[in-house]
């Protein structure tokens, strides 16, 4: 059921993407913003994670948001859905399952522009909100059996960078690696693709 809302939401910022098209088409005029650019970008992700504490892995889902402050410098809100587990073979169990609602603000500098690509770097601070299923908690959480489950929240910090190509006329498609790092709890390592638009 997570995949699906996730997937939905990607194919939902998919669909906007085409119809922005049309309305670029009809000869409408957007100020422009860092790099001669649209000012403001809306991405949809899908992410392949790895979380080196539970030595886990999953996918994570995210949609974020982007505006420009000035010719190079942007910042944004990223949100996003994870989803990782750890499966023992020895036990035919799986010993780790993680599930993170996570928040980012971001701050982002383009080290590189052009017409048709773009390349930045950026950080800031996250907090996630997580539920686990851990046979190895470390003193966390409240036993069940041989697991015990975790719920908690954390705040902490990441930096990412990305790169963005245009394609169409008001399209974004790129890559992006982020590392994010918590107070308590497991660190996460992400790698993905994102598509979107700019308005």
């Amino acid at each position: 059921m997570k995949y699906s809302v996730a997937s939905l939401s990607f194919g939902a910022c998919f669909l906007v993407l085409l119809l922005s098209q049309s309305f670029a088409a009809s000869g409408q005029t957007f100020v422009n913003g860092g790099a001669g650019k649209e000012p403001a970008a809306l991405k949809a992700g899908v992410n392949f994670v790895w979380l080196s504490e539970n030595d886990s892995q999953g996918m994570m889902f995210s949609n974020s948001f982007s505006h420009y402050v000035g010719k190079r410098l942007s910042v944004g809100l990223n949100l996003g859905l994870l989803s990782a587990k750890r499966y023992d073979d020895a036990k035919q169990i799986y010993t780790v399952q993680n599930t993170f609602y996570m928040g980012s603000l971001e701050a982002a500098f383009d080290v590189m522009q052009g017409e048709t690509v773009s390349f930045r770097l950026g950080a800031g601070p996250s907090a996630r909100h997580r539920a686990e299923v851990n046979s190895d908690p470390e003193g966390q959480g409240t036993q069940d059996g041989s697991v015990t489950h975790i719920k908690t929240s954390d705040v902490g910090f990441h930096g990412f960078f990305e790169n963005d190509f245009n394609i169409l006329r008001n399209g974004v498609a790129g890559g992006r690696v982020s590392y994010f790092h918590y107070t308590e709890g497991t660190p996460i390592l992400s790698i993905g693709l994102h598509l979107g638009f700019k308005f």
